[in-house]
């Protein structure tokens, strides 16, 4: 004898299978959206290296600057006495003080060039593994639910 399926629900496998393509759509936008938000770290990583470069030489130029200053006016005597210089030393720390913040923004932009690829390493085999499934699998996965969902709408229609 031969029990009878009891099949009532191929609407849950039509639902799964919208399921699927929906994630497989929003999979793949997340991974490309990934993919140029990389780009542009790349991209924003290079201009900040030349932004950071010209600081440096320029916060170089204002500490020579200042220490010519310094110096010139150290040279200055007026009578026996030497002329105040405390406004050119506090210019000078500032100069200093600007060149080491634009040094270490600079540090800070070539260390980021330097690691990020290597760093990316750890993203990029995951998400290849994730691209391959989206582009291979899913399409196969939703061939093979829609046989069976053909398949059990003919077996309901057999018995009609």
């Amino acid at each position: 004898m031969n029990p009878s399926a009891n099949v009532n629900a191929i609407s849950a496998l039509s639902d799964f299978r919208a399921a699927l393509i929906n994630f497989s759509d929003q999979a793949k936008q997340a991974l490309s959206m990934l993919d140029m938000d990389i780009r542009r770290t790349f991209d924003f990583l290079d201009e900040q290296l030349g932004r950071w470069q010209a600081a440096a030489r320029k916060a170089e130029d204002v500490v020579f600057q200042a220490k010519t200053e310094l110096a010139r006016r150290k040279m200055m005597k007026i009578g026996d006495r030497t002329p105040d210089t405390s406004e050119q030393e506090e210019a000078l720390a500032h100069a200093k003080a600007r060149l080491e913040f634009a040094q270490e923004k600079l540090a800070a932009t070539q260390r980021w060039l330097r690691d990020l690829p290597n760093e990316l390493i750890d993203y990029q085999g995951p998400s290849r593994q994730l691209q391959g499934f989206l582009e291979a699998d899913v399409p196969r996965m939703t061939a093979f639910l829609d046989q069976k969902i053909a398949a059990l709408e003919a077996y309901l229609n057999v018995g009609k």
